[in-house]
């Protein structure tokens, strides 16, 4: 029951009040209302860029050439830009000082100085990215057409800023590769003397080849002694020790043996000996026992030589690559939607600004009708403390 009578109680001061209540409701919408029709109007436009996709980088079937390589070269491939870096691009200093330039915004907005120039612009841009990686860029201007110019003057200047950056990374990174193309055509060059140097001292041309074809000349001898072995052995079942024929079979095995053996390390017989070859073998023929160690240092030569090559075709290549994108530029930002004269003004907002001052003033006014009526209803302590209160003041 007294909870009913609060409610009513609060029901009967309101409807005491109505008049001062509906009046200050309707004064505030009107002078609101009034306000903003006066109030200068603005547009905002916009404008939707992302960057361009990644088309690699280009290297074909290089990259099979040096897949197997245990390092990644100086971290090349496909740079992938991100519209995270153009938020900061757009919002830097230099791109409002550009279009602030171009439009001549310093005496447009009557800054006296830089800093007040670049509040003011940062107050009426706004860049916006998705979650999809799309950039919105917008502009706030007192026309619609100014708008839509100094939102695209954004965007221009972005690209122009991203293009500057990209060429100066590019004619650095060139100039990087022009001297590490020249170290790498001297490591090129120094591997193959060294390889060519070796096969020189060592009379080597291609040690796979080349103990291919002693084993089948060791192969032959080898069968040619089997079979004077054969014979001899049948030989001698049918004839005596003295028969002048088995002695020539002896004679022949043996050296033929002699000869098998000079050979695998690489001597003339005794035999075939002259004073001018020393009882060596040409030095295109290579004992058996040095055959592994010369393989084994040929593949490292060959190995080196084949690894500067692969080096050195890949810096060439990523240079030819480099220059070319360098002497064509490159595409920084693809451009969804340019910005375009708005329809509508985006400010002021003037039925959400009737709206809020209506409401405010609905509940500022309903609050001073129940102060207004604690006051008249305060009892004689009560009144007598309140001035005493306002004595003191």
């Amino acid at each position: 029951m007294e909870s009913e009578r609060n409610i009513l109680d609060h029901i009967y001061v309101l409807v005491r009040w109505r008049r001062m209540i509906l009046t200050c409701f309707f004064a505030v919408t009107l002078v609101t209302a009034g306000i903003s029709l006066i109030l200068p109007k603005a547009y905002r436009a916009y404008a939707s860029v992302y960057p361009p996709q990644d088309t690699g980088s280009g290297l074909g079937g290089l990259s099979n050439l040096l897949q197997e390589l245990p390092l990644n070269l100086m971290g090349l491939g496909g740079e992938v830009i991100s519209a995270t870096e153009f938020v900061p691009v757009v919002e830097s200093e230099s791109v409002r000082l550009s279009v602030a330039e171009r439009f001549d915004l310093a005496r447009l907005y009557g800054a006296s100085h830089q800093s007040e120039l670049l509040d003011m612009i940062s107050n009426r841009l706004q860049v916006d990215l998705s979650r999809e990686q799309f950039l919105t860029i917008s502009y706030e201007a007192d026309t619609p057409e100014l708008a839509a110019e100094l939102t695209n003057a954004f965007v221009e200047e972005l690209e122009n800023a991203l293009e500057r950056r990209n060429q100066d990374k590019t004619r650095a990174y060139l100039a990087y590769l022009t001297e590490r193309l020249k170290e790498a055509e001297q490591d090129m060059l120094k591997a193959e003397r060294r390889y060519r140097d070796f096969q020189n001292e060592h009379m080597v041309l291609d040690v796979e080849t080349q103990g291919k074809t002693q084993l089948e000349i060791s192969a032959t001898l080898i069968g040619s002694l089997a079979e004077l072995i054969v014979k001899r052995d049948y030989q001698s079942k049918l004839m005596t020790a003295d028969n002048p024929e088995l002695k020539k079979l002896d004679m022949e095995i043996q050296t033929t043996r002699e000869v098998l053996d000079n050979l695998l390390m690489g001597q003339f017989p005794d035999s075939l000996r002259s004073s001018d070859s020393g009882g060596q073998l040409p030095e295109i023929f290579k004992p058996f026992r040095q055959l592994p160690e010369l393989g084994l240092t040929a593949v490292a030569f060959i190995r080196d030589v084949e690894i500067q090559n692969a080096i050195y075709q890949f810096i060439k290549q990523e240079y030819e690559k480099t220059r070319f994108e360098d002497e064509k530029g490159t595409h920084t930002v693809t451009v969804l939607d340019y910005a375009r004269p708005p329809d509508a003004r985006s400010y002021p907002r003037r039925s959400l600004m009737v709206a809020v001052a209506g409401g405010l003033s609905l509940i500022l006014s309903c609050l001073f009708a129940f102060v207004f009526e604690a006051l008249r209803n305060l009892t004689p302590e009560n009144r007598a403390k309140l001035d005493a209160i306002s004595e003191e003041l």
